[in-house]
């Protein structure tokens, strides 16, 4: 909640779609928004990562998760709609020994790091 209500109209989370997925707790998905550059992107990893929180794009090349990379299951054509989704498709990890108060903090670093690269590229 405290992520949508502060920089909602810049990411994305999905919700859980009962009875096709469910929730295992362990990470945290998410999209910023298409106005992210890549540059703005990479600034995000890296305020993140400033402040002890690591996040991954999906999008990466070195991602293994990114279908690019899935030397078993090539795509046969060019898959666009999926490149520019997986594009600002964000991870972190959530260990499971965490606190409460760790949970909050980890909202705190993507909102500061979200609003820090807006601010810094004139966009709030």
């Amino acid at each position: 909640e405290k992520l949508e209500s502060r920089v909602g109209d810049h990411m994305y989370i999905p919700r859980v779609t009962p009875g096709v997925t469910r929730m295992v707790h362990d990470s945290i998905q998410f999209n910023l928004d298409k106005k992210f550059t890549p540059e703005m992107l990479q600034q995000f990893l890296e305020e993140c990562s400033a402040h002890g929180l690591p996040v991954e794009l999906f999008g990466h090349k070195s991602n293994a998760r990114n279908f690019v990379n899935w030397g078993f299951a090539p795509a046969d054509d060019p898959l666009p709609q999926t490149a520019e989704m997986l594009a600002t498709a964000c991870d972190c990890r959530m260990p499971l020994m965490w606190d409460d108060e760790d949970f909050e903090d980890l909202g705190n670093v993507i909102i500061e790091s979200v609003e820090k690269v807006l601010a810094d590229n004139g966009m709030l």
